[in-house]
Order: C-alpha cells, then structure tokens, then sequence
C-alpha cells in the first residue's frame, strides 16, 4: 500500500511541528470525547473548545492559537478530501488577544561574558560550549538547525554556512571574523580526536550528534559559569544579534534574510526594542541639554 500523506512529506513540517500538532489534535479528541463524530462539530463547539483550553488546562494565549490553527487545519484537510461536506469552521472569526511581549535580549555585557571564554585546557565539552554560543550569535541561527547542522554545510574558506530551516527552506549566513573560523577548525580536530567521524558538526560528549536539549543544556551552564542572574537560552542569542544589528543600522531586509524569516513582519519585532535602545540613548545623550542652559 502507498505511504499515506504526511505534514513531515507533503508540508515539510519538521519533527517537532508534527510532534506539536498531533498533542493538540489529542487533545480536542479528549474534549469532545469517545466515540464523537467529526461532522457534529460546529462553530460553537470551537468556542466551548477555547474556553476549555483556558479554563482547564491554563493555557496562554500563543498555545490556545497554535491549538487553533492545528484543528482548523486539520477540518481544511477533511474538507479538500471530502471526509466532510464542509469545513464547519470556516469564517469563523475567533479573536484571542496575545500580549505583547517583546523578545528577551541579552545586554551586551552579558553576551561578552559568555562569549569571553577563558582558555579550553582541552576540555571538549567546555570546546563544545564555546562553538555553540558563537555559532548562535554570529549567526541567528536556531538551536534545532544548529543540531541539525552537517560538516559539508560548512564552506570554513568562504566563510558560509548553508542553514536547512523551517519547511527545508535554506539560507546562507556568514562567519563574521576570522576569531570564529580558526576556533571552527580547533573544534573539527578536537572531534576527530574526540573519536567523532559521522555527518554531524556539533557532538555530544559521546561523539554523537548533539541535540537540541544539549545544546540547551550547554548554554544554560556557560550562563550559570558566568553567574548571569537569568537562565540564559539559545533563542536568546538569535534575538540579540537581531536586535543588535537594526542597533548598527543593519537594513531590516538582511536581517529577516540572516534569520529566515519567511515574513517581514516577524522581524519587525525587534525594531521595538531596538527603538527602546533609541530612545534611552537620545534621552541620556541628546546635545540640548548641554546647548541650551537653563538659569
């Protein structure tokens, strides 16, 4: 029998997305319980639904909307394949309101402490740590790329990284200095002599691929070495370089370009808080204060 269709194949969804959208398709099957029929389904069942997800299981906002989505996806599909006469969700206005929430950026005192590492005393794992947080600021790159990152997507003379994103859309970033490429090429024969010899750029302490937890696990302890008084994340490293660089001046453009931003309008996030930055600094170093004197 043929494979049937897939996210993963035919969206080209990755694991986790798929992973996502099947727990909340599960979980509209637990609210309208065993044995209910897909055709009963109405719009005020999609209310009651939302009202469920936050009444009992304390939802926010951006989980109840992705829940949302999945399901009316999931009645798109059934409409295009003629399981139902028709999508009853369709038109439906459902509004949930999401706070706004600005990205959480490191302070540029706190990138220089964790990207000023003291010598590696031939420490992988401490080699290891260095390159991801590096890897993760020069580049914007996300932690699930950066575990899914292969040695030939590394071009180290020219400088260019390929990046496989979301939906296998690629990008080409760049290795900003020359500091990066040789601490790349300490990193590549430390592996070899780590006893690594697969695809895979970054590894664990095993010599195998390193995931996304470990990544995340590597990063939480350099910021905990530093004594940050936050728990520091790979997704912060991508908002600061965003941030920093609409900071510099940096078109918009290339920055939703480095990024991967399928939308400009994600990007847009950041020029609030390079905005903020803006304003504290015409407030704190604006002329008129010392031009005009008041008596």
């Amino acid at each position: 029998m043929p494979a049937k269709p897939s996210c993963g194949g035919v969206r080209k969804l990755s694991e986790h997305t798929t992973r996502a959208y099947r727990l909340d398709l599960n979980r509209f099957a637990g609210f309208a319980g065993a044995g209910a029929e897909v055709t009963s389904c109405e719009r005020a069942t999609l209310q009651q639904y939302i009202e469920h997800l936050f009444t009992q299981h304390n939802l926010k906002e951006t989980s109840a909307k992705r829940h949302v989505a999945s399901l009316r996806s999931l009645f798109r599909w059934l409409e295009d394949e003629g399981h139902v006469p028709e999508d009853p969700f369709r038109g439906a206005r459902i509004r949930i309101r999401l706070p706004k929430r600005l990205p959480r950026v490191l302070s540029r005192g706190e990138v220089a402490a964790l990207l000023d590492q003291s010598p590696m005393n031939g420490d992988f794992i401490q080699l290891s740590t260095r390159v991801a947080a590096e890897l993760l600021f020069a580049t914007g790159i996300r932690v699930a790329e950066l575990a899914a990152l292969r040695d030939e997507d590394i071009d180290l003379t020219a400088g260019v990284i390929t990046i496989t994103g979301k939906g296998d859309r690629q990008r080409r970033v760049y290795i900003p200095d020359s500091e990066i490429r040789d601490l790349l090429l300490t990193y590549n024969k430390a592996r070899t002599d780590h006893g690594h010899s697969g695809p895979a750029f970054l590894v664990n302490s095993r010599g195998g691929p390193a995931s996304p937890q470990f990544i995340r696990r590597l990063i939480r302890k350099l910021g905990e070495h530093v004594a940050l008084t936050r728990r520091v994340t790979p997704h912060m490293f991508r908002h600061s370089i965003a941030t920093y660089l609409l900071e510099e001046g940096v078109d918009i453009r290339y920055v939703q370009r480095l990024l991967g931003h399928r939308s400009i309008v994600t990007t847009e996030i950041y020029t609030h808080v390079a905005d903020a930055a803006l304003k504290s600094r015409v407030v704190e170093r604006h002329p008129r204060k010392t031009i005009v004197r008041r008596s």
